[in-house]
């Protein structure tokens, strides 16, 4: 039991770091270091390999912070591996002046790629993209918003003025 319990924070913590770099559908530089998750409940199903967080659930790694309802780490093979990663109700993902929203993140990590559905909005100060669907492609450092009918993809840019 205790290392099944040791296995668990370990797993967590790489998920979460690995969460971390692909941090809010854009190219965020940061170090990586611990990340402190805290809710009001957590749940181990051994059986079906998910982890779950419920309940006010925020993640912090130094200035990257995700708040949610609910965590749900999905884990492979012998519990070494990490599936996805689903954060959902309420999710809002901030670093800095940057901040994503949405009903639901999926990071998949074989793929690379994090997923926001459900009303999903990025902004960086006064900047914002919305669509039905934000995909971000972690290693290709490239992202597609995309709509669906009458959900159009939405755009607002501020120019900067210059000096």
């Amino acid at each position: 039991m205790r290392r099944l319990t040791y296995t668990i924070v370990i797993i967590c913590t790489l998920v979460l770091a690995h969460l971390a770099s692909a941090q809010m559908v854009g190219e965020f530089k940061g170090e990586r270091g611990p990340v402190h998750i805290t809710s009001q409940q957590l749940e181990a199903d051994y059986q079906a390999k998910v982890i779950t967080f419920i309940g006010d659930v925020v993640a912090r790694q130094k200035e990257f912070t995700l708040y949610a309802d609910r965590l749900l780490l999905f884990i492979g093979g012998e519990m070494e591996e990490i599936e996805k990663i689903v954060a959902r109700g309420n999710v809002r993902m901030v670093q800095e002046n940057r901040e994503a929203t949405c009903h639901e993140a999926t990071y998949y990590h074989r793929e690379g790629t994090v997923v926001l559905r459900g009303e999903p909005v990025v902004r960086e100060g006064d900047n914002w993209v919305s669509g039905k669907r934000i995909i971000y492609y972690i290693d290709e450092k490239k992202s597609v918003a995309e709509g669906e009918g009458e959900d159009r993809v939405k755009v607002t840019i501020i120019p900067r003025e210059e000096k």
